[in-house]
């Protein structure tokens, strides 16, 4: 039989990634609709959304500083990055087409990552030249020249300071970019089979980024830089090499044992170094989900054209455009209503935030990201030889 020409998209991993990026969505809606809810009506609506959001953080959530579905983008990151390079050498190709690499790589990330950028600095100028008074867009708004520039240049993940100008999630992008770069190197070790001197280099930028807040660095910025990040990346192409050429296959039951092992360990009596416990267990607990959903794509592939897998899907093809905008159109959003309609309704708050992210996120994705990038027709992966 003639050797597939490139690997597989698989749609278990664009359903989860298109739930990854609601859950964060979700959050930052509930959070940011910060209007006073008025009346049962809305009061009861507030109520649902807080109990919500609280039964997230029980759940999922290891420190309350990263959140759950961030930590699990960067795990799901390194598996799709690193397994196409563990698909080339199952199939006797150790190479790594680092032009195409590269290219594919800044029409995926870059131009939407600059119109995030753009959309993050007209809600400066906004607040900036006619001023709302409102505390959550003072604070969003904070942009030094200095940092206005490391943003658009993309070298967040260098500079040790915390950035707002419009848009703080873009951080995280920033965090990957500096992955995507490295990766060549990676890719070098990885194909040696240097998996333990890799995941080793790992844990010492783990422990650097320890050593940095001992030295008086900003935590927000350690935390979501790569030095800490990193980890979970690894342990993602760590999983397509297991995936691959391990054949590490699990059923869902090893989900719920790692879920409760992660629960215990939040009940845990707090002591110095217990977040950073937390954040490993949640890491482990996103690896062992991914190659559960890969198991249960091999498996019941016919799952795909049930009506949640295909709206999760979807919600996968678009999540990077939602995660890198849905932040300063809410808060540009919020303006609006603010400066302009005079209207602090709870209600009307929710509604069009709502509808103003699902629009900006849609645009963004037909009319910048997939004018320039196009991924992988979806299909059935291939066997394992």
């Amino acid at each position: 039989m003639e050797k597939p020409a490139a690997p597989a998209r698989f749609w278990s991993l664009d359903a989860l990634r298109g739930g990854c990026a609601i859950v964060v969505f979700l959050s930052h809606w509930h959070l940011w609709c910060a209007f006073a809810p008025v009346g049962a009506g809305q009061n009861f609506i507030h109520a649902f959304l807080q109990n919500c959001h609280e039964w997230l953080i029980f759940t999922t959530w290891p420190t309350g500083g990263h959140h759950p579905a961030v930590l699990a983008f960067f795990v799901l990151s390194g598996f799709c990055i690193h397994y196409p390079a563990e698909w080339r050498l199952a199939h006797g190709n150790r190479t790594l087409p680092a032009g195409d690499y590269y290219r594919r790589r800044f029409l995926r990330i870059m131009p939407v990552y600059w119109v995030a950028s753009l959309l993050g600095l007209l809600l400066v100028g906004l607040e900036w030249w006619w001023p709302t008074g409102n505390a959550l867009l003072q604070f969003h708004a904070q942009a030094p020249l200095p940092h206005i520039v490391v943003r658009f240049l993309a070298i967040a993940g260098f500079y040790p300071e915390e950035i707002f100008v419009g848009n703080y999630i873009l951080n995280t992008i920033a965090a990957e970019i500096v992955m995507y770069a490295a990766y060549p190197f990676f890719h070098r070790l990885a194909m040696d089979g240097r998996w333990r001197a890799l995941g080793l280099g790992f844990v010492l930028m783990h422990a650097f980024a320890i050593g940095l807040l001992r030295l008086g660095f900003s935590p927000y910025w350690a935390f979501n830089s790569l030095f800490m990040l990193g980890l979970f990346w690894f342990a993602g192409a760590l999983a397509a090499h297991g995936f691959v050429a391990r054949r590490w296959r699990l059923a869902g039951w090893w989900v719920l044992i790692a879920w409760i092992g992660f629960l215990l360990v939040k009940a845990v009596t707090p002591f110095y170094g217990l977040n950073l416990i937390k954040q490993a267990m949640w890491g482990l607990v996103c690896v062992v989900a991914l190659l559960w959903v890969l198991t249960f794509e091999e498996r019941h592939g016919t799952w795909r054209r049930q009506q949640i897998v295909g709206t999760l899907c979807y919600g996968g093809t678009i999540s990077y455009s939602l995660y890198a905008v849905h932040t300063p159109v809410m808060l540009i959003t919020t303006w609006f209503l603010l400066r302009v309609a005079g209207c602090e309704n709870y209600l009307v708050q929710l509604a069009v935030t709502l509808l103003a992210a699902a629009g900006a996120t849609v645009a963004c994705y037909y009319l910048v990201e997939h004018r320039f990038y196009r991924p992988r027709i979806m299909s059935a992966p291939p066997a394992a030889p």
